[in-house]
C-alpha cells in the first residue's frame, strides 16, 4: 500500500461516519507538493463531545486498512493522533472542533468529506507569513546568552555538552533564516532545503560539526556567531526591535576576559 491507497481507503472508510463533519487532507498533500517521502496528515471536524470515540474507532479503522505498529494521542487543542503503519506508512490526524478549523485555505486542504460546506467558506489562499518580532527578538537575546555560557562549560570541561549548545546554536541561526520564508504554511523540518535560498542552505552546510572538544567547539561558536549577528542586527533593524547594546558588550567583555582578547572580537 502506498500513500495514494491509503488515502483512498480513509475517504471510503470515513465517509459514512456522520461524527465526522469533515475530513480534510492537509499538510503536503494538501498543499499538493507531496513527494514519495510524506506522510499522509489529516484533519477530521468532530464535536468535542465525540474526540474521544471518533479517536478510539479510528484506530480501529486504521488498523483494518493497514496494521498499525506505533499510535500515539496527544493533546493539541483537541487531539493529536500519530499512527505508523508496518510499512511504516505515517498517518496523523488531528481532531478539532469544526468552529476550530484553523488558518486553512483552499490551497492549504482537500476535502474528502465535508458535510457541511467548510471548504467553499475558506479563502483561496493565506497571505504571505512576516517575520515574527517576538521570536526575532527571543533568538537575540538567547543566543547572546547563549555565547556568555562558553567559559562555563570550557572551564568545567564540559564538552559533550557544548557540542549540544553549538547544535542549538545553529538551530537559532536556522530559525532566523526562515523568519524570511514567505510561505504561510511551509510545513515541517523535512522541507527545509525547499524553503531556505541555495545560498541559505550552503551557509548552514558549510558550518563545523565540532568534536566534543575545547578548541574545536568554541571555534564553532564563533564562526555560528558570525553569520548569527550581522543577520539578527539587519533583521531587529528591520522589525523595529532594540538591539540589546550593553548585553553584547557584557558578553563581549566575559568572553575577553575568560577566554582571552580575541574571543571578545570573535564576531
Amino acid at each position: 500500500m502506498d500513500q495514494h491507497e491509503l488515502i483512498a481507503a480513509v475517504k471510503e472508510a470515513m465517509t459514512g461516519k456522520e461524527a465526522i463533519r469533515g475530513l480534510f487532507l492537509a499538510g503536503s498533500y494538501g498543499r499538493g507538493t507531496a513527494d514519495a517521502w510524506s506522510d499522509v496528515d489529516l484533519v477530521a471536524l468532530v464535536e468535542p463531545e465525540h474526540h474521544a470515540t471518533v479517536a478510539a474507532d479510528w484506530r480501529q479503522t486504521l488498523d483494518a486498512i493497514t496494521p498499525i505498529v506505533f499510535w500515539q494521542e496527544l493533546p493539541r487543542g483537541g487531539l493529536l493522533l500519530n499512527a505508523v503503519s508496518e510499512e511504516w506508512l505515517r498517518c496523523d490526524m488531528s481532531i478539532v472542533a469544526p468552529d476550530n478549523f484553523g488558518r486553512r485555505a483552499k490551497n492549504t486542504v482537500k476535502p474528502l468529506v465535508d458535510r457541511d460546506g467548510r471548504y467553499d467558506g475558506l479563502p483561496d489562499a493565506l497571505p504571505l507569513r512576516q517575520p515574527d518580532k517576538g521570536t526575532v527578538n527571543y533568538l537575540i537575546h538567547e543566543f547572546i546568552r547563549m555565547l556568555g555560557l562558553m567559559p562555563v562549560g570550557a572551564g568545567r570541561g564540559e564538552y559533550v555538552t557544548m557540542v549540544l549548545g553549538v547544535s542549538m546554536m545553529r538551530d537559532h541561526l536556522t530559525t532566523l533564516l526562515m523568519q524570511d520564508v514567505t510561505n504561510p504554511d511551509p510545513g515541517g523540518i523535512l522541507h527545509q532545503s525547499t524553503l531556505l535560498s541555495a545560498e541559505d542552505m550552503a551557509l548552514l552546510k558549510s558550518l563545523p560539526y565540532p568534536r566534543p572538544e575545547r578548541d574545536a567547539v568554541i571555534a564553532a561558536n564563533y564562526a555560528i556567531a558570525r553569520e548569527f549577528m550581522p543577520r539578527a542586527r539587519a533583521m531587529a533593524k528591520r522589525l523595529d526591535i532594540a538591539w540589546p547594546e550593553a548585553f553584547e558588550a557584557a558578553t563581549r567583555k566575559r568572553l575577553a576576559a575568560t577566554l582571552g582578547d580575541e574571543a571578545g572580537r570573535a564576531w
